[in-house]
């Protein structure tokens, strides 16, 4: 099985994404790395799951 293009993908499709596959650490990582690179500061991984419940137009 071939792993997802994760920088094909816009946040909304990753998010959605990671959502549906919590399992994908590839995933996860490249989410993470993906809000950071947005301006949002994580001080830990715990706080991922809070930045992906967020609305969208939070994110962009």
């Amino acid at each position: 099985m071939t792993s997802p293009n994760y920088e094909a993908m816009t946040t909304k499709q990753l998010r959605t994404y990671v959502l549906q596959h919590r399992d994908d650490q590839n995933a996860i990582n490249a989410l993470a790395n993906r809000v950071e690179a947005n301006g949002i500061k994580l001080d830990s991984p715990e706080q991922l799951p809070n930045v992906i419940r967020r609305p969208q137009s939070h994110q962009e």
